[in-house]
């Protein structure tokens, strides 16, 4: 008997349109550009295989994987930029807001440009789906406040377990209240 399991939650960066679009074009730049150098170095190796030393053989070899390599590049750009996007979308129309309660807080190595990243174990929760912990590590700009304990503002897909967390609540200014 199968029994149906849980999708793996995953923290979602959600993308505009005109990031989406930025990403697609560019994708899509890289995959026709590539595929037609890859098109032209295959049939230019194979017109002249007879021809020509077998330098020209390897170098077109060489220069038509790294084509193909680079078209494989672009295509994944677009199809990941609209998955992001659809992920958003759904998102936006199926999520319920939740609440995701920092449970540790640890550094985390920083990302290849260096930024700076803080590593959250965090337990959401909310209405229409079984709480459910995963640890993310997040930028430290937005996320460097939170300590244990720290209830973050969620929004959480019930079906595909896709989350986002805002920044922590602002602290009150100091002499703010009725009192």
């Amino acid at each position: 008997m199968a029994t149906a399991r849980a999708h793996e939650p995953i923290l979602l960066d959600p993308k505009g349109p005109v990031i989406t679009a930025v990403a697609c074009t560019v994708g899509a730049v890289l995959f026709l550009g590539a595929g037609g150098a890859f098109g032209y170095a295959v049939i230019r190796t194979a017109a002249d295989l007879g021809e020509t030393s077998r330098g020209w053989v390897w170098a077109g070899a060489g220069f038509a994987l790294a084509a193909a390599f680079i078209a494989c590049v672009g295509l994944s750009t677009v199809l990941g930029a609209r998955a992001e996007r659809r992920a958003t979308l759904q998102l936006a129309a199926l999520g319920v807001d939740a609440t995701a309660l920092v449970l540790a807080v640890a550094s985390a190595p920083p990302t290849n440009d260096y930024s700076h990243q803080v590593r959250l174990l965090m337990r959401i929760s909310g209405p229409g789906f079984e709480p459910f912990e995963c640890a993310n590590e997040v930028p430290k700009y937005r996320f460097g406040s939170a300590t244990q304990g720290t209830v973050l503002p969620a929004r959480v897909n019930p079906v595909s377990r896709a989350f986002t967390i805002d920044r922590p609540p602002a602290p009150p200014a100091p002499g703010a209240g009725g009192a």
